[in-house]
């Protein structure tokens, strides 16, 4: 089995392509899904999986649910199996947005490709990839790097990464320190402050893991 999930209207063959109902949608004019599910809430069995498939889906998690999902879909993945991602590419975006050379459509197109359509709440990137972070986060939870590619379009830049998984999901506590020391990264300081934000994140991560991780 294969997954395209957030497939919205693109429809791969030879995927179970899942998404959100149309009523849940703006304005998508159709559903293509063979089924209709919160990505959030599903589970399949341990190695069970060819492949999990997102494009421009995985920027509308937090943070810490992010992690915990790739971590999940590892765990559904056989041995061998696939995880490819496509996302905005913040950084470059970014240097758009901010170079004096750009007009101001695409300036505002570069704005929106960042932080998101936001005309509903699940419209919004909740996180600014990079190459660069997204293989950080495919490597510390255990896949190789198949390929990786930069394209763009019109006033938007975006990245691919392909990953294989090559070694056995390791156990809930073991995840979680992986979390913890990506995690750690975005602390401005030690301060008890900042450390009680890491474990917030950290519950976040957990909680997420509780419900999509391998039966």
């Amino acid at each position: 089995m294969r997954l395209h999930l957030g497939c919205g209207q693109v429809y791969l063959e030879g995927y179970t392509n899942i998404d959100f109902p149309l009523n849940e949608h703006t304005v998508q004019e159709k559903t293509v899904a063979d089924k209709h599910a919160d990505l959030t809430t599903l589970r399949h069995d341990s190695e069970s999986i060819e492949e999990v498939r997102l494009h421009h889906t995985y920027e509308h998690f937090i943070r810490p649910q992010a992690l915990a999902l790739l971590a999940s879909w590892h765990s559904w993945l056989k041995m061998g199996g696939r995880l490819h991602i496509e996302v905005p590419d913040f950084d470059a975006t970014a240097r758009l947005v901010l170079s004096r050379f750009t007009n101001d459509h695409d300036r505002k197109v570069g704005l929106r490709h960042i932080f998101g359509s936001n005309e509903a709440p699940w419209a919004t990137h909740y996180e600014g990839w990079s190459q660069k972070r997204l293989v950080e986060v495919f490597t510390l939870f255990g896949f190789a790097i198949e390929k990786t590619e930069k394209t763009s379009y019109l006033a938007t830049r975006n990245i691919t990464v392909i990953g294989v998984k090559d070694k056995r999901t390791p156990p809930k506590k073991e995840l979680t320190e992986y979390a913890k020391t990506y995690l750690r990264g975005f602390m401005v300081d030690d301060s008890e402050f900042e450390t009680k934000l890491l474990h917030i994140w950290l519950d976040q991560f957990s909680a997420q893991l509780a419900r999509t991780i391998a039966r």
